[in-house]
């Protein structure tokens, strides 16, 4: 799923300029995709789309995980999310999709790296990156602990 959701993130550099679903269909079935992985991919996508903000999400500074998610989400992961929200990169509501994105990764180990493709995925997909280029240095190729 990550990787069509990569690929879909590569090929289109504002979400809104993507094609609907059914050209984007088509289109990831001749990259070489398989049909289910589209189709879930797609599918959570939309979701994340459109979807409505929680207001009571705002004040939710401090994530308690639920036992599924850390059996998948190693204590490297969850560092991560916390050092995305803490420097201002993910709000509250925007970890929650990143979570939700990461735990619909069917069997896939989730890494670090994998935090940081889903957060560009999910900011790009929300309209709030506005500079690509520095927000794919800083979160691809940042080492934990450093903000440049």
């Amino acid at each position: 799923m990550l990787d069509i959701l990569v690929y879909l993130y590569e090929s289109f550099r504002m979400a809104e300029l993507a094609p609907d679903r059914d050209a984007l269909e088509k289109r990831l079935f001749a990259a070489g995709f398989e049909e289910a992985d589209i189709h879930a991919a797609l599918d959570w996508f939309a979701n994340l789309s459109d979807s409505a903000t929680h207001p009571d999400l705002a004040l939710a500074h401090y994530r308690h995980y639920a036992p599924e998610e850390t059996e998948r989400l190693s204590a490297a992961c969850r560092e991560e999310l916390a050092w995305l929200v803490s420097a201002q990169i993910l709000d509250p509501e925007s970890r929650e999709w990143v979570i939700s994105g990461l735990m619909a990764l069917a069997g896939e180990d989730i890494e670090p790296e994998h935090v940081r493709w889903m957060t560009l995925i999910v900011l790009w997909s929300r309209g709030v990156i506005e500079h690509f280029t520095h927000l794919e240095d800083m979160l691809l190729n940042h080492e934990p602990g450093r903000l440049h």
